[in-house]
């Protein structure tokens, strides 16, 4: 988890040939030359230490507020051992019930949800067998993720620091936190899916191969589907590689030319190979995942959402999974929602259903805001964060059992990039203010969890 290096920011495709020992090891082949691109990424020492220290703390501190407690509604742990039998769906409900996401079709329960978490979950299903406690895994790449924030962060060169600063805020001053002990199928998906996307982003910003950075994309939307909308910042990339005849891109994340003085500049054909590289990156992962919902239902574009017995029937699906009607109560939700006084202790309480505002509980994501730069990076993160959220707030699910609004999660990973531009330098005292703010709230809904205050109305 190194910092910026500009000296090696080349990508593979750009790497000269000749007699080096990286040529004698990973030889001329597509994969060697990722390994050879990994190889020349110079790891700063000083870097991995804060890396695996922030990684090993969260894990610490994520599994302390579990204080085993079992993942519910765990999904994809009996998915994953399915897949291990060779077999698309659950024979049965498992022994432990509850699980109301189910869907009887063709004599076998299926689950509706995109299906990379349980794959992601097969050689623990494999190793630890099918009782593998879900919150688990999720702990771990929730762990993983803070030092994943910390690398993108120093990847696109901010104060080591910030970058620190910010790291320690995914982690322990949003609902990340949240999330990642909690375990669910649900949050779960959120975890790696901000694993996939951190690492998508730091591909990109180190001028990673393009179907590499496709392939993450991909996955990060096979975790959550509404993430695919955040292809935009990474096609950015793509164009910027296309504005470099010689396939040495300059520092994708740094403010550079504007929109419009990049596209001029684009060589097409590059373009257009670059483009053809992306594509099959991503598009060979969502193939396989159209074949799964034919191998499944007969229809590739069937998730098997409105399958769901007595799903249409509840309150806030009487407009369908999508209507205009939701934004309003979406927005509430994101923006508004406030924690309940009570009249003993601990004096306000969050809900366990409905979540608070992001304001509340990230409130430094505002500083988004001040990264208005007009270059392909900034530009595209923005697309990213403003098409990830119409599903989000067309939807009529308010989110279920969460400690913040958890749907905020999809766009996570682009607001932390955007925050990171616009504190690259240093963090103001209003800035210091916010992150307190977040940490003391993430840190009470924490106590929540671990002493189990939640109000229930």
């Amino acid at each position: 988890m190194a910092g910026p290096d500009p000296a090696s920011r080349g990508a593979p495709d750009a790497t000269p040939h000749g007699s080096s020992l990286s040529d004698v090891l990973f030889g001329e082949t597509d994969a060697g030359r990722v390994l050879r691109w990994l190889a020349g990424r110079g790891v700063d020492p000083r870097s991995l230490a804060v890396g695996l220290a922030l990684t090993v703390g969260a894990f610490l501190v994520y599994s302390f507020v579990n204080h085993d407690r079992r993942a519910a509604l765990d999904y994809f742990v009996p998915l994953a051992d399915a897949f291990l039998h060779g077999h698309l769906g659950l024979a049965a409900e498992p022994a432990s019930g509850g699980y109301n996401e189910l869907v009887p079709f063709g004599g076998q329960l299926y689950v509706v949800y995109p299906p990379l978490p349980a794959v992601i979950l097969m050689p623990f299903v494999l190793i630890f067998g099918p009782d593998l406690d879900q919150a688990r895994v999720s702990i771990l790449f929730g762990a993983l993720n803070v030092g994943l924030a910390w690398w993108v962060a120093m990847s696109m060169g901010t104060r080591r620091s910030s970058a620190l600063v910010l790291a320690i805020v995914l982690g322990f001053g949003s609902i990340a936190w949240y999330s990642a002990q909690a375990g669910t199928s649900w949050h779960i998906a959120h975890v790696l899916a901000t694993t996939f996307a951190l690492c998508a982003i730091g591909a990109a910003v180190r001028g990673g191969p393009p179907w590499l950075v496709g392939l993450l994309v991909a996955a990060m939307g096979l975790c959550r589907l509404p993430m695919l909308l955040g292809t935009p910042l990474f096609l950015a990339y793509v164009i910027h590689r296309a504005t470099r005849e010689t396939g040495e891109p300059a520092a994708f994340a740094a403010a550079g030319v504007d929109v419009r003085t990049a596209l001029r500049s684009v060589a097409p054909r590059r373009l257009a190979g670059l483009g053809a590289t992306f594509a099959v990156g991503l598009g060979t992962p969502l193939v396989l995942y159209l074949a799964y919902n034919a191998a499944r239902f007969g229809d590739p574009f069937e998730t098997g959402y409105a399958l769901i017995p007595g799903l249409l029937q509840e309150w806030q699906y009487q407009d369908g999974f999508f209507s205009v009607v939701n934004i309003p109560r979406k927005l509430y939700a994101m923006f508004l929602s406030a924690p309940v006084e009570v009249p003993g202790f601990p004096w306000i309480q969050s809900r366990t259903l409905g979540g608070l505002s992001i304001l509340l509980t990230t409130p430094v994501f505002l500083w988004a805001i001040r990264s208005r730069s007009r270059d392909l990076f900034t530009m595209g993160a923005w697309a990213s964060v403003a098409l990830v959220m119409i599903p989000v707030l067309l939807h009529a699910d308010p989110g279920g059992v969460q400690f913040g609004f958890r749907y905020a999660q999809d766009i996570y990973p682009f607001l932390f990039v955007l925050v990171a531009r616009s504190l690259a330098t240093g963090i103001t005292v209003e800035a210091w203010l916010a992150i307190g703010i977040g940490l003391l709230v993430n840190a009470w809904g924490m106590g929540s969890a671990y002493f189990d205050w939640w109000y229930r109305s």
